[in-house]
């Protein structure tokens, strides 16, 4: 999974750039499955029954699970990137949120918005352990995300993951309960842990046709920050 996890990093730095104004959702997709193949390994995502692409693209009110299509990015758009590899029988899942032209041509509010979120991930991240509770973690990211004036959408979390893309447990963006009856992260056990999030909204519908995206309900934007831990008998790796 580490070697998967560095895979995909190499992929994500080259496609990263590629995301720029006049570029369509399908060609970035593309150029994700040409990057993976050409690195050896297998795209993840068309492993879901009924997906059949390499990547996720949500834009701005989408949220997740955008589906690659037509629509060319504008300047100012937020792009959601969710992609993930099959390498060595195992998945590992990545996301990402930029800004399509850079940052600098966003808002100062927008700026503020996904740096929130970039940096509740990392400090999330840093308190996965072997033997810690999750709802360490989902606790963590409720905080940070609420205190900073933004919504956790609470339909959507993040999980494990390993020779399955979704497994269980699931680790929510808060707490739902006391931290003591949650489960605890285990030695030899991977982790997709999220920051899902908007400024106004809570909550996600599936407004488009297509069957699989999902917008905050009210229309406000929206962001996605994801990587894969592994967890070892004394600490933990994060994979990308």
């Amino acid at each position: 999974m580490r070697n998967g996890g560095a895979l995909l990093r190499r992929v994500v730095d080259i496609l990263i750039p590629f995301v720029q104004p006049g570029v369509s959702l399908i060609d970035i997709d593309r150029r994700a499955t040409e990057l993976i193949t050409q690195e050896g390994s297998e795209v993840s995502f068309s492993r879901v029954p009924g997906y059949r692409w390499a990547t996720c693209l949500s834009v701005n009110q989408t949220v997740v699970h955008g589906v690659p299509d037509q629509y060319q990015l504008k300047s100012e758009d937020v792009l959601k990137l969710d992609i993930g590899v099959f390498h060595g029988g195992f998945h590992i899942d990545y996301g990402d949120t930029v800004v399509v032209g850079g940052e600098d041509a966003a808002s100062k509010e927008t700026r503020r918005f996904l740096d929130v979120g970039r940096k509740t991930l990392l400090g999330a991240l840093a308190l996965v352990k072997p033997g810690v509770h999750i709802g360490v973690v989902s606790e963590y990211i409720g905080t940070h995300i609420h205190e900073a004036g933004y919504k956790i959408i609470y339909e959507l979390t993040g999980h494990a993951v390993g020779v399955e893309l979704h497994m269980m447990p699931y680790i929510p963006g808060f707490l739902q309960s006391s931290i003591e009856n949650t489960p605890r992260f285990k030695p030899g056990t991977a982790y997709a842990i999220e920051v899902i999030y908007a400024q106004k909204d809570d909550s996600v519908v599936q407004k488009k046709r297509d069957g699989w995206s999902l917008e905050t309900k009210n229309g406000s934007q929206s962001g996605c920050f994801e990587n894969s831990v592994f967890v070892d008998q004394d600490k933990a790796y994060v994979l990308v």
